[in-house]
């Protein structure tokens, strides 16, 4: 299970009837899973806890107001955890030796009245619309309860510690009012009831905007409104626009801030990507709190993370900053980073069969490269004490290879995008990378049928190349057996045997099932059916092979005759976006930067079958 991205709180008061002084317990409601109204970026919505989760801690600890700076904070446990009638329950101890756990003791002995809070993070979210109040619902279906705290007025309406003949009411408690955010100056304190609520409102602004337990403090010991809050915290989401870097005159920390831009446009680019290609890209950290976002609320809360004030209501005004003709938009980004992760992803999975018999190569640029062959190495030659070393010349006559630029684009309309609308992109990065790994293995063997002449002007497959059957030959273990060895005789340029043992036998369709019975294990009934290639290669069957022929090859890593390989290392196709500011529209392009060649003879032998 994934640790949770943050810690969330919720709590409300009950009577202490059911304090036990000699053993320091009482048995508190937890939670009733109650609807606490919550902000996100769109709006307020009803956070709800699904309380039927699989298992619960056997302990968590009994804190004073969520505060985790300080063991001192700590007023105890909680144990015992369960369900019962639809509440969480469970038995609290205090502990005898802290101070503040003492004065609630005495509290409670006095017939004091104090609130259950709890804290917890999620998981798994669900969203719906209830269908009574048209109200948007979150639903934690998987959580994980981290810590219980004793507080003053909680949120939950009924979490509190529990009285032995208590009767739970079902009602919920009316949600509070939010204003709309703007920076205001701090009031005087209000009644405790009114403070705590305010309170517990600044500890969902921070979890919301991702601030730590001390800027919660700092707001309420300053006894902030709301709004001061909320403006508090936008200035802090604009003053943390990069990473964050502290430093100790001994020791250098690096933390990484989750309100950077890129790294939310990163976390969207992924919840994206995965829509596009569900079966091949997972949600994986923070991409889970984007995977129910339309990509116009993906605008905004980018927008909104570089400190800009949108309406995410409006539509119109959301469009016009992704694509507007004088925005600096992060939209493009977003969707190229989207269709990459989803186009490798497929592209992956393609698999050509052309990676097995050609060996990878590095590619710098777009001009003629140069490859070593097997057949360019000097021979070891014996050297006398003191005697001068012998120094061999490589061939100047080598083949050269060169990449070349290949592309294909889309283009996704206004309407598209308003609509959310990511068919025609998904259905581009599935089609594209099964596209450009067809291509890819189409040119490669392309060069097998293309027989094109070698540096030594003689095609690629000729007599004088020791590598091209005499006359065609039905695939059999007999002419398998000329072609095995004429493979071990190629020879280097000094003329010593190479010795080339044979991995692939490589065939197309009409080719298939006499290439599986020369290579099939058969019970023979005397020693000479015995079949002798049984196991000795790898059958490789590819649909651009086409008739009767057939070939024999070395391994790639022992023997390149065949090479291939993409410009500066960026392996498949690549995306990238655009805006089209007549029309509105996004365009959307691929680009494959591929080369492929035949470096080399030795490694290959072919047969035109018959």
């Amino acid at each position: 299970m994934n640790a949770p991205a943050e810690i969330l709180t919720r709590r409300a008061p009950l009577p202490a009837s059911s304090w036990d002084a000699d053993s320091q317990t009482f048995e508190a409601v937890l939670s009733t899973g109650a609807a606490v109204e919550r902000w996100d970026v769109r709006g307020p919505y009803d956070e709800i806890l699904l309380l039927s989760q699989p298992a619960w801690p056997a302990r968590v600890p009994l804190l004073d107001s969520h505060g985790r700076e300080s063991v001192d904070r700590q007023l105890g446990n909680v144990d015992t955890l369960r369900v019962v009638g639809g509440d969480l329950l469970g038995r609290a101890t205090l502990s005898r030796h802290n101070p503040r756990s003492r004065r609630i003791a005495a509290e409670l002995s006095d017939g004091a009245t104090f609130g259950i809070s709890i804290g917890y993070g999620v998981e798994r979210w669900s969203e719906r619309t209830n269908a009574k109040t048209g109200r948007r619902e979150k639903v934690a279906e998987r959580f994980t309860l981290i810590e219980a705290s004793l507080v003053v007025v909680p949120a939950d309406p009924h979490a509190g510690i529990r009285s032995h003949d208590m009767t739970v009411s079902t009602e919920p408690a009316p949600a509070p009012a939010h204003s709309t955010p703007a920076p205001a100056p701090s009031l005087n304190p209000p009644a405790a009831a009114e403070r705590a609520a305010i309170n517990m409102e600044i500890r969902s602004i921070a979890n919301v905007a991702g601030l730590d337990q001390g800027w919660i403090d700092s707001q309420i010991d300053a006894n902030a409104t709301t709004d001061a809050a909320r403006g508090a915290a936008f200035a802090a989401m604009q003053a943390r626009s990069a990473p964050l870097q502290t430093f100790h005159p001994t020791v250098a920390t690096v933390t990484q801030d989750h309100t950077d831009p890129a790294a939310i446009r990163s976390a969207m680019g992924e919840a994206l990507a995965h829509r596009l290609a569900p079966g091949r890209v997972k949600l994986e950290g923070r991409s889970r709190a984007y995977a129910g976002f339309r990509m116009l609320d993906m605008i905004g809360d980018l927008a909104q993370a570089r400190g800009e004030r949108l309406n995410l209501r409006d539509q119109n005004a959301l469009m016009e900053r992704a694509v507007g003709a004088h925005s600096t938009s992060d939209f493009p980004l977003l969707l190229a980073d989207a269709a990459n992760k989803a186009l490798l992803a497929n592209y992956a999975a393609a698999e050509p069969t052309y990676r097995l018999i050609a060996a990878r190569r590095s590619f710098t640029d777009f001009r003629d490269h140069s490859f070593l062959r097997i057949g360019d190495f000097p021979t070891f030659r014996e050297t006398n004490e003191g005697g001068e070393l012998k120094y061999g010349t490589l061939s100047e006559n080598r083949e050269k290879v060169r990449a070349k630029e290949l592309n294909a684009g889309i283009a996704i309309g206004r309407r598209a995008l308003i609509n959310d609308d990511l068919s025609a992109l998904a259905d581009f990065s599935s089609m594209i990378a099964i596209r450009a790994a067809s291509d890819e293995n189409a040119r490669v063997y392309g060069l097998l049928a293309a027989n094109a002449a070698l540096s030594d002007g003689k095609a690629l497959f000729h007599a004088d190349h020791g590598n091209k059957a005499a006359a065609g030959a039905v695939l059999s273990a007999a002419s398998v057996a000329l072609a095995v060895a004429a493979l071990r005789k190629q020879k280097s340029l000094d003329g010593v045997p190479l010795n080339l043992a044979p991995r692939f036998l490589v065939v197309g369709p009409d080719t298939e099932l006499a290439a599986r019975q020369v290579l099939a294990a058969i019970t023979a009934a005397k020693a000479g059916d015995v079949n002798p290639w049984a196991g000795t290669m790898e059958l490789v069957v590819d649909a651009n092979i086409t008739g009767a022929v057939w070939y024999v090859m070395a391994d790639p890593a022992a023997a390149p005759s065949l090479v291939y390989g993409y410009v500066s290392g960026a392996e498949g196709p690549q995306i990238r976006t655009e805006i089209d500011f007549d029309t509105r529209a996004v365009k959307v392009a691929a680009g494959l930067d591929f080369g492929c060649g035949v470096i080399d003879f030795r490694g290959l032998y072919k047969n035109e079958g018959a």
